[in-house]
């Protein structure tokens, strides 16, 4: 009995212990990368390129940092097919005023390939919850991805429609001052303009513009993607400034991008 005990014991102390490490790998990613995104590295942007894989699986892990606060956004994708990808993202902040992580779901269909015709068409319809940081919101767009340069440039264009609801905060101020009653859903258009140059197999530069009309929501954003294991494992540092009415300032962006995950 005391030697089973023991070995009882022994396998229950190397699976607490790989549990443990477990845990720490994933803490340890989220401290270091711990933002608001959409199609990586991108912040805005959405592309309209095709998947690697018919059933392929990714996992993003981003941090946006200002002088205010921190946000934390961990997103999963899925390729439902060569054109159907599902996304699901789950986001926290710090503050109410630090940057505003992304959560929701969407999902994005191609329409042109730019294997078949040379450049890519795609939609991309999202839902995102009301959090401490934003009101709920749906959006519509569509995705023009163009290459130049042999591929090794590729230029992307978002343009689309975006529904706020039970936004009564702080974009309403002057309503309110006004002595008008603040609105409890809105509409505005929102694109973006975005572009990736293949710097060498390892390094890809990336920059990208993006804003509404109604002014809420001003972006540039720039960076670097490293592969450091290809087509595998992706770090991407950036910055960039808002300003927006939302949000104003300099912010940093870090992500890390796990690719061809399949189970």
């Amino acid at each position: 009995m005391p030697l089973n005990n023991s070995a009882s014991a022994d396998k229950q102390g190397h699976a607490g212990q790989t549990m443990a490490l477990a845990a720490l790998a994933w803490a340890l990613s989220g401290a270091v990368i711990c933002a608001q995104a959409d199609d990586r590295p991108f912040l805005r942007t959405t592309n309209a390129l095709a998947a690697d894989d018919d059933d392929g699986w990714e996992v993003s892990s981003t941090l946006l940092a200002n002088r205010k606060g921190q946000a934390l956004s961990v997103q999963i994708e899925h390729d439902l097919s060569a054109t159907q990808r599902l996304e699901v993202e789950f986001g926290h902040t710090t503050r109410a005023d630090a940057p505003e992580p992304e959560q929701g779901l969407r999902l994005r269909s191609l329409w042109v390939s730019p294997a078949d015709a040379g450049w890519g068409l795609a939609t991309k319809l999202g839902l995102e919850p009301r959090s401490p940081a934003g009101p709920e919101r749906w959006q519509a767009l569509l995705a023009l991805s163009v290459p130049g340069l042999h591929e090794r440039l590729w230029l992307h264009a978002n343009l689309g429609l975006q529904w706020r609801r039970g936004d009564m905060r702080r974009d309403d101020a002057p309503r309110e001052e006004a002595g008008l009653a603040p609105v409890a859903e809105r509409r505005t258009w929102v694109g973006s303009l975005a572009g990736q140059y293949a710097l060498s197999p390892q390094r890809t530069l990336y920059l990208e513009a993006a804003g509404s009309r109604d002014g809420l929501d001003r972006l540039l954003h720039l960076g670097v993607r490293h592969w450091l294991v290809p087509h595998k494992l992706a770090l991407d540092v950036g910055g960039g400034r808002q300003n927006g009415a939302e949000r104003t300032g300099g912010f940093v962006a870090v992500n890390l991008s796990f690719f061809d995950l399949n189970f």
